[in-house]
């Protein structure tokens, strides 16, 4: 009787526990879907998308439903000692992502990029001339001086009563014409109100091309109203007699200049014409540099006389000067002015930056400064 009532006990509680796992595996079922639809109504909400006709399944809800399922964590709700380990049934793409980098099918949540302030310029190439001309303020739009030539050479008075040698002086009223160089653009009220750095920007750029137009005229400028008569223009032409290289031409123009009388202290030339002069080998089979080494460049410079490179003349071309009868005329220096005074401007929130200088070259004496034609290219 006893072992009939026992053995009754045991299909009782076998079959409890089947109708419990039953029914507690149904109600993890049901409570996954439901996290499932959660997870895909915020998806939809945050932007996200679904799987073919289904929701996403999110992470956490798969995450739950394994360690349910384990009986390796089951062991460890006992406060068991061990270890256990579950494997996600699930992509990578359900979890959340940056929207920069989301997956076909994952959800994203929207990241906050970092702003760099202000715009990136290009590179502005640096300005040499103005460094080494000499430079004197004037307070008109022109300034006129007179270049003296005096013609003949003291003679010996030979005998007593003789007539001595005879000098004739001429002069030649010159005039240097102080030339207007500007730019302009035009902004929005409001882009420059809303970009902090912009209106200083713009500023620099415009600066650099008004002061870039400069030097360019300062060498080649074609004279004439309103232009800058330049370097290039104004020099007196030099024919070498003895050198052929370029370091070669260049040193006779200097001895012949300072056996004329004047103190040669620059050449101008041309970037790539003074790097091919730094290119010149001992010889043919050795790579140790007249000019310097590569490692350890030495100050451009030719016989004792200061070189200043720019692009703003020609390649195979060289002006050699006497600074001391040079300089450059300073009306107005470089001024940036905005105004919403143009046309309709002020109507429409529109805002002119221009920038504007003016300024003119003086050379006293043509046979200061001298134009050299470097050799050509042999390829």
């Amino acid at each position: 009787m006893t072992a009939n009532i026992n053995e009754l006990v045991g299909e009782i509680n076998t079959a409890f526990a089947e109708f419990k796992e039953h029914h507690t595996d149904e109600l993890r079922a049901i409570r996954s879907e439901i996290e499932g639809v959660a997870t895909g109504q915020a998806a939809r909400e945050m932007g996200g998308a679904t799987v073919g006709n289904r929701l996403a399944v999110s992470v956490g809800a798969s995450v739950t439903k394994g360690i349910g399922e384990n009986p390796a964590f089951a062991a460890l709700k006992e406060w068991n000692q061990g270890t256990a380990r579950l494997n996600i049934d699930a992509g990578i793409r359900a979890a959340m992502g940056n929207e920069n980098f989301v997956p076909t099918d994952g959800t994203f949540y929207p990241s906050q990029p970092e702003r760099r302030d202000g715009a990136v310029l290009k590179p502005q190439r640096p300005l040499r001339l103005m460094d080494v001309l000499p430079s004197r303020p004037v307070k008109t739009d022109s300034v006129e001086f007179v270049q003296l030539n005096a013609t003949g050479d003291a003679t010996e008075q030979i005998k007593e009563g003789d007539e001595k040698q005879g000098i004739t002086f001429a002069g030649v009223k010159q005039s240097a014409i102080v030339a207007t160089i500007a730019g302009h653009t035009t902004a929005s009220r409001q882009v420059l109100d809303d970009v902090n750095t912009l209106k200083s920007q713009v500023d620099s750029v415009l600066s650099h091309k008004v002061l870039s137009r400069l030097e360019h005229q300062l060498i080649n400028g074609a004279g004439g109203a309103g232009q800058i008569n330049g370097l290039l223009t104004q020099a007196s032409a030099f024919v070498p007699t003895i050198g052929t290289t370029e370091a070669d031409i260049i040193g006779e123009a200097l001895v012949a200049m300072a056996n004329a009388g004047y103190a040669p202290g620059l050449v101008l030339m041309n970037p790539m014409d003074w790097f091919r002069i730094q290119l010149t080998r001992k010889n043919e089979t050795d790579d140790e540099y007249v000019f310097g080494s590569p490692t350890v460049p030495v100050p451009p410079s030719l016989w004792n006389t200061r070189i200043v490179t720019t692009p703003s003349i020609a390649a195979r071309s060289a002006l050699v000067v006497d600074t001391a009868f040079t300089t450059v005329l300073d009306r107005q220096k470089v001024s940036v002015l905005v105004s919403n005074s143009h046309a309709d401007y002020f109507t429409r929130n529109l805002i002119m930056i221009l920038a504007e200088m003016r300024a003119g070259l003086e050379v006293l004496d043509v046979n200061a400064v001298r134009k050299l034609t470097l050799p050509a290219i042999v390829p």
